[in-house]
């Protein structure tokens, strides 16, 4: 066989290779690309339905890296991974939770070590759930700016699915948690301060009431926390007071907590207690909950619940009984079965 044979064999060969290994990798792309296309249709909707926010988490914990992988695939795994990144920073948040309750009871028992101890365990949980909060807002973020060219926040683009929709809302509050979440880790992921500020404009691009009152609610948080950002805009509390109604008639109760979170925020008993007594009497027979949100409402329940045992654990040392959201410590029931409880704990240590 002469050179000249042999250098366009090999030539050959290399293009076929090529051909080939780009047909392999268009198909590898459209497989992702289907496999995510059937997960946003067949089962987004289902887990949005659901009612266990403590399974949605730990399935983000377990799915995520699978989910992302596809991206090295050449697909965009942006509106599942969003759901997936909020869904797992709610473990963590518990987690986070859980050693913030151990650190308020050993100092009030003036357990130095173990309080020191729980406030380390906290931070870094809050860091934890800051960095998933934040990876989801970025990604978010990062597919928002490239498709409609325009900065987050600066106008409204046309949205025409719900999904998209909903992607945009939880992306937005997703930057607002990896915000606080950072801050109570002490800035160990040094989230940017400015996305409150981004979201709190970027909430207007939805409808409220179809969003159970949740992007007018989170306006006013912001109004309530951010210096000056309420400076022309309508009073906080009515304006929560307005979602929340919403939030019942639509049965989400998502306003509810952003109305509990500011209610935290201000340090005002009276508010703390009628936040915590709206979001009680909000559920009933007659306003039952949104059979498409119900995960929604339960992530909403269990951040209410947090700030209540919160509330509870710092005034007491126990976390919030059964009824503490309707009645508490000082009010005559609580206070006797309180009274009953510790009567009994004496009586046994005798």
């Amino acid at each position: 066989m002469s050179k000249v044979q042999k250098i366009c064999q090999g030539a050959a060969a290399a293009i076929t290779t090529t051909l080939l290994l780009s047909g392999c990798s268009q198909v590898i792309k459209t497989g992702a690309n289907v496999a995510l296309g059937f997960t946003e249709k067949h089962i987004v909707p289902p887990i949005l339905a659901m009612d266990d926010a403590e399974m949605v988490c730990n399935t983000g914990n377990a799915l995520t890296p699978a989910i992302m992988a596809t991206k090295d695939m050449g697909a965009d795994p942006t509106r599942v991974a969003v759901l997936m990144y909020s869904s797992a920073g709610i473990c963590a948040e518990q987690k986070a939770l859980e050693a913030e309750l151990r650190y308020l009871r050993a100092s009030k028992a003036n357990q130095v070590t173990e309080a020191q101890d729980a406030r380390i365990e906290q931070k870094r949980w809050a860091a934890l759930a800051s960095q998933r909060q934040y990876t989801g807002y970025q990604l978010f973020k990062n597919r928002y700016e490239k498709k409609y060219k325009k900065p987050l926040g600066d106008s409204c683009p046309k949205m025409n699915s719900d999904l998209e929709q909903t992607v945009y809302l939880l992306g937005m509050l997703s930057g607002l948690q990896a915000m606080t979440n950072d801050i109570n880790s002490g800035g160990a992921v040094n989230v940017p301060k400015d996305i409150a500020a981004v979201v709190e404009r970027g909430m207007v691009c939805l409808n409220d009431e179809k969003f159970w009152g949740a992007p007018n609610a989170t306006r006013a948080v912001i109004w309530t926390l951010l210096p000056g950002a309420g400076d022309g805009k309508p009073d906080p509390y009515q304006t929560l007071k307005q979602s929340m109604k919403i939030g019942e008639q639509k049965g989400v109760r998502l306003s509810h907590a952003m109305y509990a979170v500011a209610a935290q925020a201000s340090g005002d008993d009276a508010k703390m207690r009628d936040a915590l007594r709206s979001f009680a009497q909000a559920r009933s027979d007659e306003k039952p909950v949104n059979p498409q949100f119900k995960l929604i409402d339960n992530i909403a329940e269990v951040m209410v619940k947090g700030i209540s045992d919160r509330y509870w654990t710092e005034h007491t040392g126990v976390r919030t009984a059964d009824d503490g959201m309707t009645q508490f410590w000082d009010e005559s029931s609580n206070a006797s079965d309180l009274d009953e409880l510790f009567d009994e704990g004496d009586a046994k240590a005798e």
